[in-house]
């Protein structure tokens, strides 16, 4: 049997209208004028023009990092404002479509491979996590009051209630049942424990405990919470040692 001989197919050159050029710059520049900024029609013709773009590159980079540390006070807004699933869930549809897309613009942006441009994302980055970072600090940590369990002695006007919350596999989870539970009426703090499956609740004593209410807010994120301790007195909250917690974590969290 003769062996079947291949015919070479002639590719038409590079420089050619009808062939597929692939060539592509792989290397930094550092032009000032005529680059397109993502459109044919923004592109700068002169320096000062070239640096303002620059400039609003660097804004939007900075703001899109600043947006994504705020996650959870939307999280918590869209519970307080919004009372149906469907208006929460288009809120973070939004949230992503609008996120997701300036994130590729950017991306795009890195692949002129321009070194002003690409300095004007990453200074963005780096500023936006400088503001996103000092507008978190003054927000007091949520484990902030909770280490007091163990230092100081119990102030008069909380209880704690401790939840097992079925479902917790992952941060967004953990951030997902804070908010909800920070939109209870008369909750003052809350911190929810990924690893031991349990959310425990600083609420004011002079009112009666919201457990109802608790309950129905993890319910509101998909999951499932049972009662271990309910309204008892802040410096007596027991700890992971207690007998009420043994069994680990719930069966999604292993």
């Amino acid at each position: 049997m003769q062996p079947t001989e291949t015919m070479p197919m002639p590719m038409p050159p590079a420089s050619s209208g009808g062939g597929m050029h692939m060539t592509m710059q792989m290397t930094f520049g550092a032009r000032t004028s005529g680059v397109a900024f993502l459109f044919d029609g923004w592109k700068p013709e002169t320096a000062v023009g070239f640096f303002a773009s620059c400039a609003l590159v660097l804004l939007v980079a900075a703001v899109l990092e600043v947006s994504q540390r705020f996650l959870p006070r939307l999280e918590r807004w869209l519970v307080a404002t919004q009372p149906s699933a469907a208006a929460r869930n288009a809120g973070r549809a939004a949230y992503t479509v609008l996120t997701s897309g300036v994130s590729y613009a950017l991306m795009l942006l890195s692949m002129t491979f321009n070194v002003y441009i690409f300095a004007s994302i990453i200074l963005g980055f780096g500023l936006g996590a400088l503001l996103g970072g000092q507008l978190h600090e003054r927000v007091p940590m949520r484990h902030e009051r909770l280490a007091e369990l163990d230092v100081s002695p119990a102030p008069p006007a909380e209880q704690v209630t401790i939840l097992r919350v079925n479902g917790l596999a992952c941060s967004a989870c953990v951030v997902a049942v804070e908010s909800v539970l920070r939109c209870v009426k008369h909750v003052t703090s809350v911190s929810v424990d990924l690893n031991g499956g349990t959310a425990t609740v600083l609420s004011r004593n002079d009112a009666p405990c919201p457990i109802a209410e608790m309950l129905d807010a993890i319910q509101s994120t998909g999951r499932s919470a049972t009662a271990v301790v309910v309204g008892a007195p802040f410096a007596a909250a027991p700890t992971l040692e207690d007998p009420r917690f043994q069994g680990g974590r719930p069966p999604c969290c292993r």
